[in-house]
């Protein structure tokens, strides 16, 4: 298969999600003097044909970072989200992993955003809103 040009720039690890917010987004700001700010979200994957049951939700870390000391539109837009708004997030994914203060390894997905929108239904969508929410687990 040829190569196409057309996807020489686009980044490996990017990714478009919307999500609902489980928590509302706080700003800190780091030990270098750099504000970042975070919201803790989940994307549904709707209800199982066959059982009607909610799959599993995935959960996510959002994430921010100014590059110097001043906020920028982006880290305030993540620090503003409330509990249970839907965004559209841009960015690429990550794991951060650390060890409990019990010696046992943790882990979590992160999307480090580049974006952030605001989201709503249209009235005209073909899927209604129920189905796409999820039970949190």
């Amino acid at each position: 298969m040829a190569a196409n040009s057309n996807f020489k720039n686009r980044p490996s690890n990017y990714v478009i999600f919307t999500l609902m917010a489980i928590a509302a987004g706080e700003m800190k700001v780091s030990q270098a003097g750099k504000p970042f700010a975070f919201t803790r979200a989940f994307l549904s994957q709707g209800k199982d044909k066959t059982t009607g049951e909610y799959k599993p939700s995935l959960f996510f870390d959002v994430k921010a970072f100014s590059k110097d000391d001043s906020v920028t539109a982006l880290v305030q837009s993540i620090a503003d989200v409330q509990n249970k708004d839907r965004f559209t997030v841009k960015g690429r994914m990550g794991m951060e992993e650390w060890e409990g203060q019990d010696g046992v390894k943790h882990q979590k997905l992160v999307i480090f955003a580049s974006s952030i929108e605001p989201f709503t239904f249209d009235e005209n969508a073909a899927v209604p809103e129920e189905d796409l929410e999820g039970e949190p687990a």
